[in-house]
């Protein structure tokens, strides 16, 4: 109520991710004077940023997911169209015609599979959905080990009535596998983009959900009384329990955070044209405010995918400060995706890191000082 602002840090505590954010809050509880649990009664809400789906699309610790699309177009997700040529490329590396390759898959073919249905244009259903065809599908995809599945029909944003039943049918052979729906995920055209984000969305979303789940149920036992919310790479937010349900948009929401936080504290400080940045352990992320106004964008691209979903035009690149330090075939320096992440962290840290990282060459060359 008097406008005080307080700031704690901690660090990250992989795998179990809410752990950190527990010590971060204990450490403001402190500031206060108080204990956790009346902080946190008093609390009206936690907005909470979280990378850790970003890092899993960077680095690629993701698993396995099926894909359910409509007859004749599994293939789209691995041709890419011609945006697989040049999504997410430098200036050099597009000119470089003979070096260019689509080896991004998001999948094996073996978990794509085909559903006999068709919905036109209009939203009109002119095959209906083979529902036994389906189940047949659904089942080989659940015997090879597949615990999360994305489904993305052919016009589904004009008419979702045949993604839906496949949620159905997939929640009959098995309530527990993960499902996410083009239609809800992403209700847009192009073909190409909408698989991809959702594929994307699935990958991450059943990890974001056990985060979440386990940080959410942590928090209630030390008696938050308000809603626990995530913020979207749009910049808003959304209640942690619908958040794995558009995993997919959670992405860029720490930059998101620290972006509108940048407009706010822009205009405090008199500037409209504003470089916001994040450097975490995983990836450095960058933000850009024109005229006191962040950049938006309809999409964005990780690993040479687009990502159909409104967001502030956030870059993101595998190269924070416990980026591994690696030589590839050609003896040639190269940095990330791969991380030493918090733990067992950088080499300097002597925590049992040994490779080496962004954070290790700053400190030999000066740039870090051997004590903070």
């Amino acid at each position: 109520d008097a406008g005080t602002v307080l700031a704690a840090k901690s660090p990250s505590t992989p795998p179990d991710y809410s752990r950190g954010v527990l010590d971060a809050l204990t450490l403001l509880a402190e500031q206060l004077g108080v204990p956790l649990p009346d902080m946190l009664a008093n609390t009206h809400h936690i907005a909470h940023g979280t990378t850790s789906s970003l890092n899993a699309l960077v680095t690629g610790n993701v698993p396995p997911v099926g894909f359910l699309t409509t007859k004749g177009h599994r293939d789209s997700i691995f041709i890419m169209n011609v945006e697989g040529r040049y999504l997410g490329r430098s200036a050099d590396e597009l000119q470089n015609v003979l070096g260019q390759t689509k080896g991004h898959g998001l999948l094996p073919k073996r978990h794509a599979l085909e559903v006999t249905e068709r919905v036109d244009r209009d939203g009109n259903v002119v095959v209906a959905l083979d529902e036994d065809a389906a189940r047949a599908a659904i089942r080989a995809l659940l015997d090879d080990g597949i615990r999360a599945i994305a489904v993305s029909l052919l016009w589904s944003f004009r008419n979702p009535v045949h993604e839906r039943r496949l949620r159905e049918l997939i929640a009959e052979q098995d309530p527990d596998v993960f499902v996410a729906l083009s239609s809800e995920v992403s209700p847009r055209i192009r073909e190409f983009a909408r698989n991809a984000t959702t594929i994307m969305s699935t990958q991450i979303g059943p990890g974001l959900r056990d985060y979440l789940t386990t940080l959410e149920d942590a928090l209630r036992a030390s008696r938050l009384a308000g809603p626990l919310l995530v913020m979207q790479s749009n910049g808003g937010a959304v209640a942690a329990s619908e958040a794995p349900a558009t995993a997919i948009s959670t992405i860029g929401s720490v930059l998101t955070g620290g972006v509108i936080g940048s407009v706010a504290l822009g205009r405090q400080l008199g500037h409209r044209n504003i470089v916001s940045t994040d450097v975490g352990g995983t990836t450095f992320l960058a933000g850009l405010i024109v005229d006191g106004e962040p950049v938006r964008d309809t999409t964005t691209v990780i690993n040479h995918h687009p990502i159909n979903v409104p967001t502030l035009r956030v870059h993101a690149i595998g190269s924070g400060g416990g980026a591994i330090a690696w030589l590839d075939n050609g003896g040639n320096l190269r940095i990330g995706p791969r991380s030493a992440g918090a733990v067992p962290g950088p080499a300097c840290y002597g925590n049992g890191g040994t490779e080496p990282t962004n954070t290790d060459a700053n400190l030999v060359l000066g740039i870090l000082p051997e004590r903070g």
